[in-house]
């Protein structure tokens, strides 16, 4: 995130306010119980565990756990800590916790954002609402990365979708606030969607209540709906990174994975691993995870014989100079830690490489790009779908291809639907009949006379026109190159997500600008409304954030730096 046309090696921006504002409050609230602690975090706020044990003391957390059913906290500390998100199920698991230990033990339940009302009548039926001193922790944006930050609730899309909750949209009213109150008002926002444009239109009214502080570090925010993009989540991504959290799903940047992955000859193989992938240190992983898998894999034998070389090479250098340059390049490269990262890294290729190479996974791959690529193959996927869906066990990826069949066909027959929706309940049990009701809800798998009813939650246009968006927004262009790419189709299998296309037309017309009209009739083939708040000066500068609300898009869709290039006036 840094300000258009900036230098990509300069600095971002500084988000250590964002984390202060948080960690304030929960250090000064610990220090009102001046005995060491323990800290059991709920395993969904890892990164925010993290940051709040960053430099803190060990007289005031003496040490940390994860909290899941079944745990146990020691007895000797004589606080117990938790911080946790509003789950009755992991509030249960806290009452249990609490009635084993006795009425020496003191309890303090942080609840992030907020405490609900049925997770303090969970502990006030129990009766330990005495014992257990509850605190809301409010956050609003935790920065993962320095380019990157998250509202880390995997839960907002789903309930916005499905008409359950709309919590969400004020939680990201207020992560803006937050944002505009630390960098200043951002002078351009943009908005693609319904729920996007009524978070813009609450801002708006709002900041007409308050003057117009000058200058901001932002330059722009763009808002997109989930609902502009549903296909790029379903598919497969194909950068290291994306391939990871593929087969090991990544949480709050943190990697659990099996002891055999990463090292074969563990003693242990089936011990379970707990990795921060962002850990500045790991060189090997910060070079590769946004290359292409078929790319990256190449790398490390390469760069380990670089480092041979460099080591061999102490004994030939010849003049003052080129010992200077030998011992610089030698700290760069931090040696007590490479071997251990280089090990981790591509050990873990080779075993994704293996996962990936199977001829299952390949063929849904296939399936994936046929049925997005080509209107005529969607007679075959199918069929292939029909015969594998009785054989194939990851009902996850099944599920995606029947919900890109869906979308990019409008809806399934009537006997599709129900032949497919048959075999997905009888392969994998009667527990999907719900999910599939969910996902009809929610406008991903549906018959053809039905139309997407989570655009009409607030009304506006449920028109899809599939093929005439990916023509337009040439989401599939001839020959994706790997190797040297120079779009964002790279990071699947040849395709540019949709969500990336939409920030690139606004960088290139800004949505409402009356001289570029193609740019608007293009981001209206998408349903949904749209919404441009900004002077006609401030839309002279192009836009600097991008936010999605699913997590797929924020390990492999980054928009390349060639996207947000400034915009040049015309004459």
């Amino acid at each position: 995130m840094k300000k258009v046309g900036e230098d990509e090696s300069k600095p971002t921006l500084d988000f250590d306010p964002l984390k202060e504002h948080t960690r304030n409050f929960f250090v000064q609230t610990l220090k009102q119980e001046p005995e060491r602690k323990l800290l059991a975090s709920d395993p969904r706020l890892t990164s925010l565990s993290y940051i709040m044990l960053s430099g803190l003391d060990k007289d005031l957390i003496a040490d940390s756990m994860v909290l899941e059913p079944d745990c146990h906290v020691d007895a000797s500390l004589p606080v117990v800590v938790f911080l946790l998100k509003p789950d009755p199920k992991l509030t249960r698991v806290v009452v249990d916790l609490v009635k084993r230990e006795d009425d020496s033990v003191k309890f303090m339940a942080f609840y992030c954002p907020r405490c609900t009302i049925v997770c303090k009548s969970v502990l006030e039926e129990a009766e330990v609402l005495k014992r257990v001193r509850v605190y809301e922790l409010p956050y609003e944006l935790i920065p993962l990365e320095k380019d990157l930050l998250t509202l880390d609730d995997e839960r907002s899309v789903g309930d916005l979708m499905l008409g359950r909750s709309f919590n969400a949209l004020t939680m990201v009213k207020c992560s803006i606030q937050r944002l505009q109150a630390l960098f200043g008002r951002i002078p351009v926002k943009a908005a693609k969607g319904t729920w996007s444009c009524s978070i813009l239109n609450a801002l708006k009214k709002k900041e007409l209540e308050t003057e117009e502080a000058q200058g901001s570090e932002i330059d722009g925010l763009i808002l997109l709906d989930r609902t502009t993009d549903l296909v790029t989540p379903l598919l497969t991504p194909m950068t290291y990174e994306g391939i990871i959290d593929e087969f090991y799903p990544i949480q709050a940047g943190v990697l659990r994975i099996k002891e055999k992955a990463i090292n074969p000859e563990a003693k242990d193989p089936e011990r379970t691993r707990t990795l921060p992938l962002f850990n500045k240190d790991d060189i090997m992983f910060e070079e590769t995870r946004n290359l292409h898998f078929d790319v990256a894999k190449n790398i490390f034998p390469k760069k380990y014989e670089e480092v041979k070389t460099l080591c061999s090479s102490k004994d030939k250098f010849r003049t003052l100079e080129e010992m200077t340059d030998y011992i610089k390049r030698l700290r760069s490269i931090k040696l007590h830690k490479l071997q251990a990262l280089f090990n981790t890294n591509f050990n873990l290729v080779v075993h994704l490489h293996g996962l990936a190479s199977e001829q299952t996974v390949k063929q849904l791959l296939e399936l994936e790009v046929n049925t997005i690529s080509a209107c005529e193959l969607h007679d075959e996927v199918m069929s292939i779908l029909e015969k594998e869906i009785p054989i194939i066990k990851d009902q996850r990826r099944i599920l995606r291809i029947l919900c890109l069949l869906s979308l990019t066909l409008g809806g399934l027959s009537k006997d599709k639907y129900n032949l497919l929706g048959k075999e997905v309940v009888a392969r994998f049990g009667s527990e999907e009949i719900m999910r599939l009701i969910n996902l009809n809800k929610a406008g991903l798998l549906k018959k053809k006379s039905q139309e997407f009813s989570f655009l009409n939650i607030f009304g506006g246009s449920s028109e899809w026109q599939w093929w005439k968006i990916k023509e337009k927004f040439n989401l599939i262009p001839v020959q994706a190159n790997i190797e040297t790419p120079k779009d964002i189709d790279y990071t699947y299998s040849n395709y540019a997500p949709l969500s990336i296309r939409l920030v690139q037309s606004f960088l290139e017309s800004s949505w409402a600008d009356p001289d570029s009209n193609f740019g608007c009739l293009l981001v209206n083939l998408v349903p949904g409304e749209k919404l441009v708040l900004a002077s006609s000066e401030a839309l002279r500068r192009s836009c600097l954030l991008y936010t999605s609300p699913s997590p797929r898009d924020r390990t492999r869709s980054r928009m390349p730096s060639s996207a947000c290039k400034k915009k040049k006036k015309k004459k």
